[in-house]
């Protein structure tokens, strides 16, 4: 399938093509970049993508719907010679341009330039670190599939960030410490003993080629492409890490629009009175619920009670059965926190999460205070 087909199958009209490619046996890593008006900053970003990867590395960037300068000045750098890199622009089709279908369509033309190279995803308004290709390397030969990296800010453009209450980001910090700290108990995983950061983002992930044709494509998810991704692997049983090492610094910049993940947490904390916070965010119960549910469905021995609890739940009969005879519980558990109603997550406003916050540590410190082989949950 060309460039021109594949554009058109993920929904956009495509508006040229610009390519320089330095040496192809060379390329180990192919860059997935989306970028949409993005000049004042995707010459930086290109520079340290070549500064850090030089030969080894090309650049496959997704301009879509920009009508800035963007355009010219990555078409300029190739025709230059200065970056080995596939630069498409694309205009999308009856409004269906997001960012997640942009970085899909990345990915999917990464195949066309290296079918094995390793991916790497990052951002138009991103910097790469110096060690980050090191890193990876580490990583993918230890054996990992995919490699979620430390993203951090623009330390030039953080300095102007409006001033919001410390109060505020230290909650939804500590919030999401103790939820990722509690999964980390309960669900013990050898490849990341806590404390781990615990995220994946679109700025900084890395993904082996075979890992990414069984547990791709990106979803076309509205936002959350990441994590969507991240579920995807965790089901087939890919080997995940969360290290600190291959690291990126990202623009915090408010003056853009968004919808969801980082940039829109930030407008919405310095903009909004009792802002919604991440979904992935729950109220103890519904956590705990959550927890419980993953430990029958992964752990329990018992699959009549699955079946059984799936039915109570509102799930179809058929579906039901057929979910709870699957070989691979990862799978299983992928299909059932997606498909039960009763797991489907509610966002909770900032002063809702902050709220129950103390009884969400109580959890975490009860749950941490068990005994060895005490079952997991009698805590809550």
């Amino acid at each position: 399938m060309s460039i021109g087909e594949r554009v058109v199958k993920h929904g956009g009209e495509l508006l040229g093509v610009w390519q320089h490619v330095w040496t192809p046996s060379q390329i180990r890593y192919v860059v997935c970049i989306p970028a949409r008006n993005e000049a004042a900053r995707i010459d930086r970003c290109l520079t340290s993508i070549h500064s850090e990867f030089s030969r080894q590395a090309h650049i496959v960037l997704v301009v879509n719907d920009s009508d800035d300068e963007t355009l010219d000045i990555v078409s300029s750098l190739i025709a230059s010679g200065a970056v080995s890199a596939t630069l498409v622009a694309i205009r999308w089709r009856n409004g269906l341009g997001t960012a997640p279908r942009a970085r899909a369509l990345a990915f999917d033309l990464a195949g066309l330039v290296a079918s094995e190279a390793r991916l790497f995803s990052t951002d138009g308004d991103t910097m790469v670190c110096r060690g980050l290709m090191d890193a990876y390397d580490a990583a993918f030969d230890e054996g990992f599939d995919l490699v979620c990296g430390q993203i951090d800010f623009l330390p030039d453009e953080a300095l102007h960030l409006p001033w919001l209450d410390p109060s505020r980001d230290d909650a939804i910090r500590i919030y999401r410490d103790a939820s990722r700290h509690i999964v980390s108990l309960t669900f013990p995983d050898h490849d990341n003993p806590w404390p781990h950061h615990g995220n994946i983002g679109g700025a900084n992930f890395a993904i082996t080629a075979d890992a990414y044709r069984r547990a791709g494509p990106i979803p076309l998810v509205a936002f959350g492409e990441d994590r969507a991704l991240r579920r995807r692997c965790e089901a087939h049983g890919l080997r995940i890490i969360y290290s600190a090492l291959p690291r990126v610094e990202t623009s915090c910049r408010l003056d853009r629009s968004a919808t969801g993940g980082l940039s829109a947490e930030l407008q919405r904390n310095r903009t909004e009175l009792d802002p919604m916070v991440d979904e992935a965010l729950e109220t103890p119960v519904r956590f705990l619920h959550r927890l419980q549910m993953r430990d029958l469905v992964e752990r329990g021995e018992s699959r009549p009670r699955l079946i059984d609890t799936l039915i109570r739940g509102s799930m179809a009969p058929e579906r039901s059965r057929h979910l709870a005879s699957l070989s691979s519980r990862s799978m299983a558990w992928f299909h059932i926190e997606d498909e039960l109603p009763a797991l489907r997550r509610e966002r909770l406003t900032f002063s809702v999460m902050e709220r129950h916050l103390p009884e969400l540590l109580r959890l975490r410190d009860k749950i941490a205070k068990a005994p060895p082989g005490s079952p997991p949950f009698d805590a809550g």
